[in-house]
C-alpha cells in the first residue's frame, strides 16, 4: 500500500501552532506504524523552500519517495497578475495536489491545501471556527460597497468565496473526514450535511510528560508576587478573555489580595493587546497594576506559572478539541472553562465548567476555600484522567482510516 502525506503544514505558519503539532505528532506514528507492516511505502508531498522531514523522527530504512510542489506561495516576493490568477484558478477549479494517483491513500492535515478528487483521502477537520464566527473572521463587502470603493468590494468578495469554496471543495472530496472532536464532527454535519458515516472521530493526544526545561529558578522581572489567575494563549475573537478580567476584578473588590497573568503574544503590553474589547477591559481595570502582560513565555516560565497559579481560567466561545484544558491539567493547575463546544469531551469530570463570568467567579472561590487534601485528590485525579489522551490513540485511529481506506 502506498500512503502519500502532505507535510506542507509543517512549512507554513502552522508548524508552530495546534495543526502543526497534530501533523507532526501524528505522521510520526503513521511511519512507524507503516514500517512495521513492511508492505507500505510513503509519498512526501512537500513546498520546494525547505525540508518538513527535519521537524520528523523518519525511521531508517523506511522506504519513501517525495514530490515537490513549487515555491511556497508567500514565499515570493514578485508575482505577476497571470500567475495569481492561474494560482486561484488551480485552488478553485483545478487540480489542488499534482501527482497522487500513485497512491493508494492521501493524508491531508489541512483542507486549505486542497484534497485530490482521483485519490482516496483521509482529511483530518480540526473545527470550524471561521464558518461559525464568519463576521469575526471575514471582513463584510457591504462597507467597500457603501463606500462605492469597487476594487476592494471586489477583493472582499472574492476572498470570502474562495475560503468558502475551497472547504467545501475539500470536505466533498474527501473520502473519510477525520474531526478531532465529537463536537467538530457534529458541526461538519450541521453546516455541511456531510453524511454522519463518513465522519469519524480521533481525539487529540497530549504531551504526557512535560517539555524538559533547566529546572532553574524563573528569572524574569515580570514574574507575579501575589497568588495569580492565570490565562496563556491567543487572544483572538473567540477568546473571551475579558471575562476573565471581570472576575478578577470582581474578586479584588472583595478584597481578595491577587493578581491577573496573561501571557502569550498578543499580551505583550495592554496598549498592544490587538482586541479592543480586552484591551478596553485591561486598561480601564481599577486594578490594572495587578495585571501582568507577559508576552511570549518559555517552557520553564509556562510550567512555573501553572504550577502556582489559583487557576487557569479559560474563557472561550468555541474549541475544537481543547489542548490547553488537558495541559492545564497535566501540571497540576485547576482548570475553570467556559461550558461549550467540545470542552466537556476534554476535560471530563475534572474541569469546572462556567456559562459566564459570575460562574467563572464562584468557581474561584470554591478553589479558593478547598483544603489542601482536598485539592490535591483533585489535581490527581485531573492528571490521571489528562494522561489518558495520547498521541498513540488519536494516530491509530488515523492509520487504521488510511489502511481501510486504501485497501
Amino acid at each position: 500500500m502506498v500512503i502519500g502525506i502532505d507535510l506542507r503544514a509543517l512549512q507554513t505558519g502552522h508548524k508552530f501552532r495546534g495543526i502543526g503539532e497534530v501533523a507532526k505528532q501524528v505522521t510520526n506514528r503513521v511511519l512507524e506504524n507503516g514500517k512495521a507492516d513492511n508492505d507500505v511505502r510513503f509519498v512526501f508531498y512537500e513546498y520546494d523552500d525547505d525540508n518538513p522531514k527535519e521537524l520528523l523522527d523518519v525511521p531508517k530504512k523506511l522506504e519513501y519517495s517525495v514530490v515537490k510542489l513549487g515555491p511556497m506561495p508567500e514565499g515570493n516576493a514578485i508575482v505577476s497578475k497571470g500567475e495569481k490568477v492561474k494560482r486561484n484558478f488551480k485552488a478553485l477549479y483545478g487540480k489542488p495536489i499534482e501527482n497522487t494517483k500513485q497512491c493508494d491513500v492521501f493524508l491531508q492535515f489541512d483542507y486549505a491545501f486542497g484534497v485530490p478528487r482521483d485519490t482516496k483521502t483521509v482529511l483530518v477537520k480540526h473545527d470550524l471556527i471561521p464558518y461559525v464566527f464568519w463576521d469575526k473572521y471575514f471582513e463584510s463587502a457591504w462597507v467597500p460597497f457603501k463606500n462605492k470603493a469597487v476594487r476592494t468590494t471586489l477583493r472582499t468578495l472574492f476572498a470570502n468565496h474562495k475560503f468558502d469554496r475551497i472547504l467545501r471543495r475539500s470536505l466533498k472530496n474527501a473520502h473519510v473526514i477525520v474531526a478531532v472532536s465529537n463536537n467538530t464532527k457534529k458541526d461538519v454535519e450541521k453546516y455541511f450535511r456531510v453524511k454522519p458515516s463518513k465522519v469519524k472521530v480521533a481525539l487529540l493526544g497530549v504531551d504526557t510528560k512535560p517539555a524538559k526545561t533547566s529546572k532553574k529558578d524563573v528569572s524574569r522581572s515580570d514574574m507575579p508576587t501575589k497568588p495569580y489567575l492565570l490565562f496563556v494563549g491567543a487572544g483572538d475573537a473567540r477568546r473571551t478573555v475579558e471575562e476573565t478580567v471581570h472576575v478578577f476584578n470582581n474578586l479584588k473588590a472583595r478584597g481578595e489580595d491577587i493578581q491577573l497573568v496573561l501571557a502569550g503574544e498578543n499580551f505583550k503590553s495592554p496598549e498592544d493587546i490587538p482586541s479592543q474589547v480586552v484591551r478596553k477591559a485591561v486598561m480601564g481595570s481599577s486594578y490594572k497594576n495587578d495585571i501582568l502582560t507577559m508576552g511570549y513565555i518559555d517552557d520553564d516560565t509556562k510550567q512555573t506559572l501553572f504550577k502556582n497559579a489559583i487557576a487557569f481560567v479559560y474563557a472561550t466561545r468555541y474549541e475544537g478539541f481543547g489542548i490547553p484544558i488537558l495541559e492545564a491539567m497535566l501540571l497540576d493547575c485547576p482548570i475553570i472553562v467556559s461550558d461549550n463546544s467540545s470542552v466537556r469531551e476534554v476535560g471530563g469530570d475534572y474541569a469546572f465548567y462556567a456559562d459566564d463570568w459570575q460562574h467563572m467567579q464562584q468557581h474561584v472561590e470554591d478553589i479558593l476555600a478547598m483544603n489542601e487534601k482536598e485539592k490535591a485528590k483533585h489535581l490527581a485525579a485531573a492528571r490521571k484522567h489528562a494522561e489518558s489522551f495520547t498521541w498513540d490513540k488519536t494516530a491509530g485511529a488515523i492509520y487504521n482510516e488510511l489502511k481501510e481506506v486504501g485497501q
